[in-house]
């Protein structure tokens, strides 16, 4: 089995946190560690590490958690020994006939179309085995290895990346993988906004100068940026580093061209038939596994490739199903259904850690969120008054939400980076201890104040239904109500009811979610939902003081410039709230002993094309 691990520029970044929903999100070059060299060339006899432990800006039910979109160190030490990565090994000769992960999911994903995951909650680790990508990040070292990229290198500014693809790609339907494709596939992404499109990436990559990056030669993308970005190769390493043909794609838009209406674009067409048509979907990948079947919302199973460009592909099958929540799917692992189960709840880690399941986890910054709609595309909506958004900060207490719906064990926080992270600073939190606190008293004065100037005091909270969420919700709807709102709850699935409401029909004015922040996708994150242009800005939030303070994020190079970026982010937020966080939230993968070799692509998305079952 191939291995390259290859690291690609010296820089250090991002959160160890810990936390979550969709994205895409909703929802994210290399990063070493403080003060090491420059990367050296790829070498093809290094040993990759075995997964790190894990998530985009994605909508999550438990701690919320949304979620697709930057280096981090290890995960923060929680006290819990993790098991010592392995060196990955040769694994086998040929596909081994007969072995198969069932892999217990938190979200059944809706479509294999990169542009219509909402990322690692909902979607993401099927599709990346699909189509590969670009770049895989290690958030135990903090670099960025190459994948179907053979290196990526950066100016002195970061505002110029220089990507190398490999050479003798080919995607399913036979066609050679060129440089061109990396660009046309990505500007799926930036096309699409406001088109129905799920992933929360087209933020960031609206960051990218496509008018000035070039093409050279077939293996090269020289990526020109609109600002310097130190982090942007762990955008190749989320859902715009998988590659779709864009071939296929031209020709399915011709085809679709003629059914195209007003409200739904030949794009959105295409987005729809790749999400029930394997034959499409293989065509136009080349990762190291094929859609065998796909029910979309319900299950997805993955068939090994016989041509994988990386060599043999050990495990012969991958089905990906939904016991229901983190806690059905850890019952359901321990049962022995399962071999490998997604995990987002801490009632369940201190379990599964005991019981000595290898874990790859990861603390999301944010993964706990509440979001306030304040006008996505002209709604007049309650959630534009400040006054409102200061009430629900009094009005809810993260320790009644931690003890109804986590018994206790959740992570609750008021900030962007939670004490015990790598980006928490004492500036920051005092800059989060700004926010307005827990006073139901000034709550309910300030909702009599907005109704005394003609509202009635409604407002529509929406939430998945995906245990503990029920819960969650009928806590914060009990604490509202308290103060004077008139709270009416939409619970349901992640991929039928939360995502449509809050990304594709912008329906809410209160819903759980999360940015889902962690080491792959920190930057991303933040800008692509606070950025006042970013196409992915869910709430509409938008105020000139975040945009300068998301701006020194994107060149900050180092642990101190980076806190102190984020300082200046978290001092605007407390002042402005354009939501409510209230954890940060574990999440990862519980996997069988036998089972070596898994990766991670970005947030807390796993690749397997170079895993084996042990015998």
């Amino acid at each position: 089995m191939r291995s390259w691990l290859f690291r690609l520029l010296a820089l250090l970044m991002v959160f160890g946190l810990v936390a979550a929903a969709c994205g895409n999100d909703d929802d994210d070059g290399v990063t070493t560690g403080p003060d090491e060299p420059a990367p050296a060339q790829p070498d093809d006899d290094e040993p990759a590490p075995a997964p790190a432990d894990d998530g985009d800006d994605e909508p999550a039910p438990a701690p919320a958690d949304d979620g697709d979109d930057e280096p981090a160190p290890a995960p923060a030490d929680d006290g819990d020994d993790e098991p010592a990565e392995e060196e990955m090994m040769d694994g086998c000769e040929a596909t081994v006939p007969g072995t198969k992960i069932d892999y217990a999911v938190f979200s059944p994903n809706a479509n294999m179309d990169p542009t219509g995951s909402s990322g690692a909650l909902v979607g993401g680790t099927q599709i990346v085995n699909v189509w590969d990508v670009l770049m895989a990040f290690d958030p135990a070292s903090g670099v960025s290895n190459g994948q179907a990229a053979e290196s990526l290198t950066p100016n002195d500014d970061f505002t110029e990346w220089t990507l190398k693809i490999r050479s003798g790609i080919t995607y399913g339907n036979g066609d050679a993988f060129v440089a061109q494709d990396v660009v046309d596939s990505m500007l799926r992404f930036f096309d699409s906004r406001g088109d129905g499109m799920t992933n929360r990436a087209a933020g960031s990559v609206a960051l990218i100068d496509f008018d000035n990056t070039e093409v050279p030669d077939d293996s090269t993308v020289i990526f020109r940026l609109h600002r310097g970005w130190s982090t942007f190769h762990t955008l190749l390493g989320d859902e715009p580093g998988m590659i779709v043909n864009p071939r296929v794609i031209a020709q399915l838009l011709d085809e679709e061209a003629a059914n195209a209406t007003e409200e739904t674009s030949a794009a959105r067409l295409v987005r729809n038939r790749m999400a029930v048509t394997p034959e499409l979907v293989n065509a136009a990948s080349f990762g190291p596994y094929e859609v065998a079947e796909v029910e979309p919302n319900v299950r997805t199973v993955l068939r090994a490739r016989d041509n994988y460009w990386g060599g043999p592909v050990c495990i012969e099958e991958i089905e990906f199903t939904f016991p229901g929540s983190s806690t059905a799917n850890w019952e359901a692992f321990q049962a022995g259904d399962f071999n490998a189960a997604f995990l987002r709840d801490p009632r369940v880690f201190a379990d599964a850690r005991e019981a000595g399941a290898v874990l790859s986890s990861e603390d999301q910054n944010v993964g706990g969120l509440f979001l306030f709609n304040q006008g996505v595309r002209g709604a007049e909506v309650i959630g534009k008054d400040i006054r409102i958004r200061q009430a629900i900060h009094h009005a809810i207490n993260r320790d009644i939400i931690n003890e109804r719906a986590f018994e206790g064990k959740l992570k609750t926080t008021n900030a962007i980076a939670a004490e015990g992270t790598l980006l928490w600073s004492p500036e920051l939190q005092e800059c989060a201890d700004q926010a307005p606190a827990y006073d139901p008293d000034a709550a309910a004065a300030l909702v009599e104040e907005v109704k005394a100037d003609g509202w009635d005091g409604s407002m529509l909270l929406v939430h998945a239904d995906t245990d503990p969420g029920p819960e969650i919700a009928q806590a914060v709807e009990g604490m509202l109500e308290a103060v004077g709102f008139d709270i009416e709850v939409d619970l349901g699935p992640v991929t039928t009811v939360l995502i449509p409401r809050v990304i594709i029909q912008a329906d809410y004015e209160m819903a759980g979610w999360g940015f889902n922040a962690d080491g792959a996708t920190w930057v991303a994150s933040l800008n692509d939902n606070l950025l006042s242009t970013s196409g992915s800005n869910r709430m509409a939030f938008a105020h000139p003081d975040m945009d300068a303070a998301l701006g020194e994020l994107y060149g900050a190079a180092n642990v101190d410039d980076q806190r102190a970026a984020l300082t200046g982010v978290q001092c605007v937020w407390s002042e402005q709230l354009p939501a409510m966080v209230y954890s940060v939230t574990e999440e990862g993968l519980a996997l069988a002993p036998n089972i070596k070799g898994v990766q991670r692509a970005g947030a807390t998305i796993f690749l397997f094309g170079n895993a084996y079952i042990e015998n």
